[in-house]
């Protein structure tokens, strides 16, 4: 029978994720194996072992060591596997037996580490646009209005050139001011519209000028300027909404033109001056600190389309993907409890997909195994594990 070969293949796992990182994370994972010549016993155990593995590979766990588990629920079993995370409680919920195979549910209590994190070697995409400059009329000194498309242009080039784990993929050719009770909304759209996993605000909070006067007795004596600038960026889960980065940074440098005189928002000109120099810190400061942000978390694939057994995916070989690698599939929803705390439901498939193509920025997978891919749609994701 076709579920039974399925079944013997991988397990169905489904588990619900607190999106606030301090808390531990609980996984309702649910495994099946086949009962051969009876032994219901055997089965039970393996579909068991196969729960709890697969829920602590989703985690971010991989294939190393040979541990048992705690609580005795597993302690006559041993399997390959050590968890990027500290596996605090595992509970088994229920065993259902049916005719030629039996079905296992667990419940196992992970507390995330990130020091030992072992995320995907894929970059994750992200999505930007240009920012706006908060009080306009600051820069009218220099004429430098397009100042804040030429900065995300800026932070998308350092992120190109030195980011390891971050992609920001596409600069959206407007500017958007978004009000923080619309950031996720906008992000969910902005996501979806782009094939991006997250998305970059930015706003451009100071851009002012300060003038200090010079004492002296010479009448070549002059004032010295210098420019401010605060920039504001948050980084946000295009799937969850959920805030993974946010920081402030603000600079006061000497300003070397005059104040009278038009200069090129691009140009070395400006770049290559005092306030240019400063500027490039805070991009660099700041274009890490998002590289740290996302390397520990998995970087996910879009669904774009589904042809016949293939699937295209949103992302290729500049996330890192190469022919031959093997990635997950599953569905992912969002859900309020009862206290209104958001919580992301994870549906995984049973079948393992293989990249057989792959193109710049998309990628084309098929079922390893051959079986079909059902009720896979567009929108639906992948993701290395």
């Amino acid at each position: 029978m076709q579920v039974v070969r399925l079944i013997q293949i991988s397990a169905a796992l489904m588990f619900i994720v607190n999106c606030f990182p301090a808390k531990a994370v609980w996984f309702e994972a649910t495994g099946q194996a086949v009962i051969h010549n009876g032994e219901k016993e055997a089965a039970r155990q393996q579909a068991t072992q196969e729960a709890v593995k697969q829920a602590l590979l989703f985690s971010g766990a991989s294939v190393k060591s040979i541990q048992s588990l705690v609580n005795g629920l597993l302690e006559d079993d041993r399997f390959e596997i050590r968890a990027s995370g500290e596996v605090n409680n595992i509970e088994l919920i229920d065993e259902i037996y049916h005719d030629d195979y039996v079905t296992v549910s667990i419940r196992a209590d992970i507390f995330p580490q990130e020091a030992l994190c072992s995320a995907s070697d894929y970059k994750k995409n992200i999505v930007t646009t240009w920012y706006n400059i908060n009080k306009r009329q600051q820069a009218a000194v220099g004429n430098l209005y397009d100042f804040g498309k030429v900065l995300a242009e800026k932070i998308q080039e350092e992120a190109q050139n030195h980011a390891r784990h971050a992609l920001i993929h596409r600069v959206e050719p407007y500017y958007l001011t978004t009000p923080i009770k619309q950031q996720k909304a906008t992000a969910y759209s902005l996501s979806k519209k782009t094939n991006a996993q997250y998305v970059l605000f930015g706003e451009i909070i100071e851009f002012g000028l300060e003038t200090t006067r010079i004492s002296g007795f010479g009448f070549w004596d002059k004032d010295q300027n210098s420019r401010n600038l605060t920039l504001q960026l948050s980084l946000l889960d295009g799937n969850s909404g959920e805030t993974v980065f946010q920081d402030t940074q603000n600079i006061s440098a000497q300003w070397d033109f005059n104040l009278h005189t038009s200069i090129n928002s691009n140009s070395h000109q400006l770049w290559d001056s005092n306030f240019g120099i400063a500027t490039k810190k805070i991009i660099q400061t700041m274009v890490q600190s998002i590289d740290e942000s996302v390397s520990c978390l998995a970087a996910f694939g879009r669904v774009l389309r589904v042809t016949g057994e293939s699937l295209s995916i949103n992302i290729g070989k500049l996330n890192g993907v190469k022919q031959g690698d093997k990635l997950t599939l599953f569905q992912m929803n969002q859900f309020f409890d009862t206290q209104n705390l958001p919580h992301r439901q994870f549906q995984l498939h049973p079948e393992e997909v293989i990249v057989r193509q792959v193109f710049a920025e998309t990628a084309i997978v098929e079922s390893l195994s051959g079986a079909p891919l059902a009720n896979i749609q567009p929108n639906d994701f992948v993701s290395r594990r």
